[in-house]
């Protein structure tokens, strides 16, 4: 009772077993009151109205206790409770009951003290059935429930014995120890807190033990009955509880049929789409390459699309993944409606799709990708916004380019690689394009040519556009490649991106071209050299201690190097950025922002940022003298007024002809780069001494 005016969760269930707990004390206070008056009928009486009243009280309470924890368990877990309760009772009544006979009572007396074992047997029942389907941590209050009900159901049993066939020294133990106790126990089990549930781990769902125990000894109840009679009670509880177990494995057997098969489903489709994924594709890819090794004979045609979204990033960086998410469920049914009888569309993950086509061949899977690619480039409306994507297509077949269901996936992803950078929707698999120049042979090939040091530094000149003199060069990374030529930086820097070689390739061109620097300023020539550093280079944790290490190596001073990086790698982490751009202005190195101009929000946070150098963005020079040329002349001088104010050096790139020379000149620029004053070449080819102009010829005509 006291539980029940303290706390408030579980209230309502201490105090039913409070009142249960009164009802018994008040038909104790009564028996003592007519022991003490020398009544020594054995019959009924007013004590047992009160002891009897402790039942209902007791189950409500039961009932409440656990209603919490039970209201979530599955069908076949309240099964388990049904059969631990069953056959607990089954045990219970096999000697509760055995051999009763209650000498010279009448009916009311048979009914009154059988209603004891049985009343003990229901409540025993009730407790063993919800030990059954509570969690682990909730059943420590628990066992001490249902070891009070244990206690109380023994001190009844053994009471009625002694009323039965007098066994008084029997009944005087019990009186004095299992009542009591199991009303201890019971204000013992509605105080005790259930330990906190531990939110990182799994619950696992209560275990079989307890109805297999019970079970087994309804069992054991139904053999013994074979050699020995048993009490009627018991002998119907033992079948029930055998029909209970079996019905329970019954509905057990069905329900693991439909997990395996809700499993196997689950494992074979995309969670996000509804598509079948990678797995499923593999799997009919494995069965019909294996038809196809088994029966030569019987060839059968098949294609393969491979899908990748072009823009599907962007829209996740703008929108978020949840837009993402939604972009790829309107896209499913698009594509899934366009395609036919035999076509089957699957998500490879990501952007990436794919699609089977089962006795097609590669010119019948160009239709279905023209196809496809209408309906990918429809808008999509996000978020009440409209956007589009686009794609690139990779078509291969069986049989012309693989023997095996991961070699058609390679040959494919290897022509949408193709289309990616010739910039068509789609391509077919071509063993001559896309054999020995495919994207994972060209990054093991340039990974090892890193190693080996068989990269090529160019350098471009940069000419003082007031004193007419070479100042400095911009140092640009080519590839000798022995079979395919020299491989262009646009074709080898997104394999070194994508390998994770970047690190390896920046430290090599950062030691290469300071030691040509200082080579040149032994001679007396340029003083500096300009080296561009992707977003992720100029953001590890160790680049600045690397640019140290490699001026230091070369006994060179921090304004022998100029770090170039693009304005919109800047934007993109600009508290990152500032502290490493802050960093290495500090120890006197250098920043310049390359292709100024092509980011919208540079000028507001170019005041923020250390940098010693603005590098314009080439399409403003070489549109100087276009149809808008007025417009990005005024553009040209707003910027480099604005970097001179702010104690920056302009630099101008694209440099074709002499006229653009002479406007940058006039409009205040400090430094020009480009093709009219010379293209990049290798450092024993520039032509640095002696007059500029004759320079400047030297190296056009080279």
């Amino acid at each position: 009772m006291a539980r029940a005016a303290v706390r408030r969760p579980g209230r309502t269930a201490a105090f039913a077993l409070g009142i249960g707990l009164l009802s018994w004390a008040v038909g104790d206070l009564i028996y003592t009151s007519q022991s003490s008056a020398g009544a020594t009928n054995w019959g009924p009486t007013w004590a047992d109205v009160f002891w009897l009243g402790f039942y209902p009280f007791a189950y409500v309470g039961v009932v409440l206790f656990m209603r919490r924890e039970v209201r979530r368990v599955a069908d076949p877990s309240w099964l388990d409770g049904v059969v631990a309760a069953l056959g607990s009772a089954t045990l219970c009544s096999a000697f509760a009951f055995a051999g009763l006979q209650l000498q010279g009572a009448g009916p009311l007396d048979t009914v009154t003290y059988v209603a004891y074992p049985i009343g003990d047997l229901l409540l025993f029942a009730l407790v063993v059935g919800g030990a059954t389907l509570l969690s682990r941590r909730k059943l420590a209050p628990w066992v001490v429930l249902a070891t009070a009900m244990a206690l109380n159901a023994f001190g009844d049993t053994f009471n009625l014995f002694h009323s039965a066939l007098g066994t008084p020294r029997v009944d005087a133990v019990f009186r004095a120890l299992a009542w009591p106790a199991a009303g201890l126990l019971v204000c013992v089990a509605v105080w005790a807190r259930p330990k906190p549930r531990d939110l990182l781990r799994t619950q696992r769902p209560a275990g079989f033990a307890l109805p297999g125990v019970f079970a087994v000894a309804a069992l054991g109840v139904l053999i013994f009955a074979t050699f020995h009679p048993i009490t009627h009670i018991a002998l119907t509880l033992a079948v029930a509880t055998m029909v209970a177990v079996g019905t329970r494995t019954a509905i057990s057997l069905g329900r693991q049929r439909a997990i395996a098969t809700e499993r196997m489903e689950q494992s074979l489709t995309d969670d996000l789409t509804g598509l079948r994924n990678r797995r499923y594709l593999m799997s009919v890819l494995d069965a019909f390459f294996d038809e196809q090794s088994d029966a030569p004979s019987r060839t059968r045609r098949l294609a393969f699309l491979y899908i990748d979204l072009v823009g599907f990033k962007a829209v996740n960086d703008s929108f978020g993944h949840a837009a993402g998410d939604e972009l790829l469920k309107q896209l499913a049914p698009r594509l899934g409606c366009s395609l036919r009888s035999g076509e089957v569309l699957v998500r490879l993950g990501g952007g990436e799709f794919g699609v089977l086509l089962m006795g097609e061949d590669a010119g019948d899977a160009g239709k279905v990708a023209e196809r496809l690619l209408g309906e990918i480039e429809r808008p999509f409306v996000l978020e009440g916004l409209r956007t589009s994507v686009s794609a690139n297509i990779g078509i291969a077949s069986a049989g012309d380019c693989a023997g095996r269901g991961e070699e058609l996936l390679h040959c494919a992803d290897m022509a949408m690689y193709r289309a990616k950078q010739g910039n068509s929707c789609f391509a077919i698999y071509d063993a001559d394009l896309d054999g020995e120049g495919s994207p994972w042979q060209l990054s093991d090939e340039l990974r090892l040519a890193i190693e080996l040091g068989q990269l090529e530094l160019h350098y471009q000149p940069q000419l003082d556009l007031k004193s007419n003199q070479f100042t400095s060069a911009e140092a640009l990374v080519r590839w000798p490649h022995p079979r395919l030529g020299m491989v262009p930086p646009a074709k080898f820097l997104p394999l070194a991106q994508d390998a994770g070689l970047m690190p390896a390739l920046t430290s090599w061109v950062l030691g290469t071209g300071l030691a040509q620097c200082a080579t040149w300023r032994e001679a007396g020539v340029l003083q500096t050299v300009s080296i561009n550093v992707s977003p992720d280079d100029l953001l590890a944790p160790d680049f600045v201690s690397k640019v140290v290490e490699a001026l230091t190596v070369r006994n060179l001073p921090p304004d022998a190097l100029i770090v170039e990086v693009t304005e919109t790698s800047i934007i993109a982490n600009l508290d990152e950025a500032k502290l490493v751009v802050d960093d290495l202005h500090t120890r006197g190195v250098a920043v310049s922002i390359d292709d100024f101009g092509a980011g919208f929000t540079s000028l507001a946070y170019l005041s923020d940022l250390a940098v010693g150098e603005l590098k314009l963005d080439g399409q403003f020079v070489t549109g100087l003298f276009s149809e808008n040329g007025r417009r990005d002349r005024d553009l040209i001088r707003a910027t480099i007024d604005l970097g001179h104010v702010m104690g920056l050096r302009v630099v101008a790139e694209c440099i074709e002809d002499q006229a653009t020379l002479d406007l940058l000149r006039q409009l205040g620029c400090d430094v020009g780069q480009g093709y009219l004053i010379s293209r990049p070449v290798p450092a024993d080819r520039l032509t640095l001494g002696g007059d500029v102009g004759r320079a400047m010829a030297s190296q056009q005509a080279g």
